[in-house]
């Protein structure tokens, strides 16, 4: 091992020492205006190549207007000279051995003058820079192959980094939403996006943030944003991709892996058409990030505490996985300001899985276990059907109109075996639990804006309208059978479930200018929300399923009024923004039990305070700081009083007398970007602290069943502070990027009608190594996380466990269009309970021949998990309980795969694009 390590490591330093040892660039000269006397200062100078538009070198000249870019390789370049009041101005330059040396003695730049029609802005002014709060990639400054896709990018952004799953972190903050073009691209799932659009075609890449339209009791309101710009070039023509991929049943299965998609894009300058299908039984079949509608069954939890529509719509990874998804996109132009787009998607995502795991129970004077075993199956089917429509009707006045519908249906079957074992891990009481369930649901979430401007500046009033509607309805089946040590029960019960939903909101928004930076925004808004909830239980009785169970069924109905009133003085200059606010709402809530005839009223009333500053005083530093204010209301399942036995050993009841909770949010963000060297470092921190948070209060029985009730409890705190970076060396071919992030979150619950607070800290370290040269790429590094939670009613439970994650990738272009592909990640897991100490090692391989001078089609053989080790693994600590688990998931198989490339020119697409 050590031999072949002092190997690698010999192998890459002769192709670094090679690719450091070519010849290298000098570029000297002279700027002055245009009577050739005055010496410009702080003159623009770039060296931008030009077969990719990659940054080689960037500079500025000094007091005497001299500058000299040097230690870049020569190569065909365009040396671009620019300043804000000038003229800019291009020289192309060919850069060989025999022409490594220039010198330009005078470059006269010309005052800018109104009277141009048109002046030109290169996509290259910057690699990286903020607008506002907007962090900005121009992409063409980031080399990738040929045929990258947008993921392939992605991947080379400091900063972003991107999982097996596709799921994208920037700044150490998850993304939640991706964008093409400000519109979401085939609904919610970004990876339709990111792994399927060419990376060539984007011209940049916005991370922002937004407020979160759909947040739940106690998210964050504020969620990350991804925004994919493509250039202009990129929306012409037509362009796509076809590849199908299979192992031909080599794996001894009966049915054979494979993989297929088609993607279609065509494009004119006004208007643009997407289609696209995916069909895949493989881990790679991403089933997206929140695109599961849950049909208002969040509280029916299986032997894990986990919902059964949670578990479905977890990663597919966990799991033995079949997806199909198909959509298709189209947005036009209509006069000079109308926009229309319509975009349609359907889902059928398939995933059985099998799981095993093992739990411990501590209580305040004694702990017990469970062994289980469990096996899902889900169907889940979506139809999104989106779409906009806005125009200017004036000069001043601007509306938007965004209707949305979606179709749902789910069917699960879910067949769990629970041992509950004493302390001395013998067995007392043994379960069968057998949950059956078909659901369908239509939801919509539409809104319309209407935004007039004045003729004074700033001047402007908005308003808008949202709706939000949903209307769910199940059939299931509940079989348990239990045998205790000195008797049986059992259980056979048909379920009928029927909730919906209904809000209206409106939103009165004014700003108003009090001097040239100073404005003063005023908002109201007003909501009517009525939700209901209609649960009925059969017991089987004489096989008809017509004995109502009267204590598991009812018909709760809940309605609610709000009034808010905020407002905001707002000051910003090109450096500084300040806002400060005072919001106050008050809030009438009616829960009616339409079984009993009682209702429960409730009036609330809360002062929202908040504040913001971002200071930004260069294009490639940003330090932002907000503080905010937020309630949310409990969800109809929390409300309705009624229990629910989905598992009859975990039996959830309802409590409306429930209050909205009350969270106050701290957010700093600090980002820092050296065009000249490349380095970048980010930081941050998140903390918030919630009052009438909604926690359980769990009762325990002799056998250790339990009966939870959601209850509100205040000081619940969450918090964590992140920090990474990047060094380049070695002229930027090799990049140094650490990575750390430390949390603390603080929980109460109660357990037996005691106190129990669970205090969580974890620590996260990693440090990734990425080397690029001119035809090999290799990336390496480690993460190590360490936590260690505490239960004050138990000292025993205070267990910390650990995880070490050691990987590789590797892409090696090879002449005659071979490409290599290898990634490899060993997994150690420790201090876990006996059995689930696992180490895993996990190495995929690809090799890919491209054919043609365009390189448009290419046939791959791809392995998966070759030494067959892939299981998933996962420990879960939650209020006096901690449980160690790991899912059978797909592991060694082969495909060949085939993909071909088109475009309308036939050609390898010109790569010299974004420059005119």
């Amino acid at each position: 091992m050590k031999r072949f390590l002092q190997f690698v490591c010999c192998f890459l330093f002769g192709l670094s020492f090679q690719s450091f040892n070519a010849q290298q660039m000098k570029v000297t000269g002279h700027v002055i205006d245009t009577s050739g006397k005055v010496a410009l200062r702080d003159v623009n100078v770039m060296a931008v190549r030009l077969k990719d538009s990659l940054l080689l070198k960037f500079t500025r000249t000094n007091q005497q207007g001299d500058f000299t870019l040097t230690n870049f390789p020569a190569d065909t370049f365009s040396l671009i000279v620019e300043h804000p009041d000038f003229e800019p101005k291009s020289y192309f330059i060919f850069g060989n051995e025999n022409n490594s040396e220039i010198n330009i003695p005078n470059i006269r730049l010309n005052m800018k003058t109104k009277e141009l029609e048109e002046v030109v802005i290169y996509a290259n002014k910057n690699p990286i820079y903020f607008k506002g709060d907007t962090l900005i990639y121009v992409a063409d400054s980031f080399k990738v192959g040929q045929n990258a896709v947008v993921e392939d990018l992605l991947k080379k952004l400091p900063g972003l980094t991107i999982d097996q799953n596709g799921k994208i972190t920037s700044q150490g903050k998850e993304i939640s939403q991706v964008l093409v073009d400000g519109d979401e691209f085939f609904g919610s799932d970004p990876t339709i996006a990111t792994k399927n659009l060419a990376a060539k075609g984007v011209e940049s890449v916005a991370v922002y943030e937004k407020k979160n339209e759909n947040a739940k009791a106690g998210e964050n309101d504020k969620i990350q944003v991804l925004d994919l710009r493509l250039k202009e070039d990129a929306k012409k023509g037509y362009f796509g991709k076809a590849s199908a991929a299979s192992d031909f049943a080599l794996n001894g299965t009966q049915k054979p892996f494979y993989e297929s998609e088609l993607l279609f894009n065509s494009f004119s300058s006004k208007r643009k058409i997407s289609a696209f299908f995916l069909g895949s039984n493989t881990p790679r079949s991403n089933f997206g990030w929140g695109d599961m509608n849950k049909f208002g069954l969040e509280n029916e939890r299986n032997n894990s505490g986990m919902s059964f529509w949670d578990q479905s719509s977890q990663n597919n990874t966990s799991g033995l996985p079949q997806t199909i998804k198909a959509g298709i996109y189209y947005s036009d132009k209509f006069g000079k300001t109308g926009k229309v787009g319509f975009n349609y998607a359907f889902n059928d995502n398939r995933l059985t899985a099998k799981t095993s795991s093992q739990t411990q129970y501590f209580l305040q004077d004694s702990s017990y276990y469970t062994r289980d075993s469990a096996n899902n199956s889900s169907i889940n089917q979506s139809h999104r059907l989106n779409a906009n429509v806005s125009a200017k009707i004036d000069s001043l006045t601007y509306f938007e109109i965004k209707p949305n519908l979606h179709f749902d249906k789910g069917i699960t079957d879910n067949i769990s075996m629970n041992s509950f074992r004493n302390n001395s891990f013998q067995e007392y009481l043994f379960t069968r639990i057998e949950n059956s369930s078909e659901a369908t649901g239509i939801s919509s979430n539409s809104e319309a804006l209407l935004r007039k401007k004045f003729k004074k500046p700033t001047r402007q009033i908005d308003l808008k309208y949202k709706l939000s509607y949903s209307s769910n309805s199940s059939e299931g089946k509940l079989i348990s059978a239990s045998q205790y040590s000195t008797f049986t029960d059992s259980l056979d019960q048909k379920k009928l479930n029927n909730n919906g939903s209904t809000s209206h909101i409106g939103i009165l928004t004014y700003t108003e200018p009090l001097a040239a930076k100073w404005r003063t925004q005023i908002e109201y808004l007003y909501e009517f929300g009525k939700s209901r909830q209609d649960k009925k239980a059969y017991n089987r009785g004489d096989g008809t399923y017509s004995d109502l169970v009267t204590s598991l069924s009812n018909n709760f109905d809940n309605r609610r009024n709000q009034h808010r009133g905020t407002a905001q003085l707002i000051y910003e200059n090109s450096k500084h923004f300040v806002s400060g606010g005072l919001g106050f709402r008050t809030i009438s809530i009616k829960n009616h039990n339409l079984v009993t005839d009682t209702i429960i009223p409730q009036l609330l009333n809360n002062f929202l305070p908040q504040f913001s500053y971002r200071y930004r005083p260069a294009p490639g530093m940003n330090l932002s700081f907000n503080y905010s204010t937020n309630s949310a209301p409990p969800s109809i399942n929390d409300l309705q009083p009624v229990p629910d036995n989905s598992n009859p050993n975990r039996i959830q009841k309802g409590n409306p007398n429930l209050q909205p909770n009350y969270m106050h949010t701290v957010n700093f963000n600090f980002n820092r970007w050296q065009a000249l060297t490349g380095r970048y470092v980010w930081t941050g921190f998140y903390a918030s602290y919630t009052n009438n948070d909604f926690a359980n209060s769990t009762t325990y029985n002799n056998f250790g069943q339990t009966e939870s009730q959601t209850v509100n409890v205040d000081g619940n705190i969450s918090s964590s502070v992140w920090a990474g970076g990047g060094i380049p060396v070695f002229k930027k071919k090799l990049s140094i990027n650490p990575n750390s992030n430390f949390s603390y979150f603080k929980y109460t619950n109660f357990i037996n009608s005691q106190t129990n607070v669970t205090q969580t800290m974890s620590a996260s370290v990693g440090l990734d190594f990425r080397l690029e040269l001119d035809s090999l790429e290799v990336n390496f590094g480690n993460n190590f996380t360490y936590n260690n939670p505490k239960s004050s009613l138990n000292s025993i439970s205070n267990l910390p466990y650990s995880s070490q994650q050691y990987y590789a990738r590797m892409e090696w272009t090879l002449p005659l269009h071979f490409v290599i592909k290898a990634d490899a990640t060993y997994t150690i897991n420790s201090r876990r309970a006996q059995g689930f100490n696992r180490n895993i090692f996990i190495i995929n391989a690809e090799f890919r021949k491209m054919f043609f001078k365009t390189e448009n089609l290419w046939v791959s053989i791809m392995a998966n998990d070759i030494l067959n080790q892939n299981i998933n693994v996962l420990r879960q600590v939650n209020g006096n309980q901690i449980t160690d688990n790991f899912t059978k998931i797909i592991s060694r198989y082969f495909l060949l795969k085939v993909t071909y490339k088109f475009n309308n020119n036939k050609t390898k697409e010109d790569e010299f694009q974004g420059w005119h």
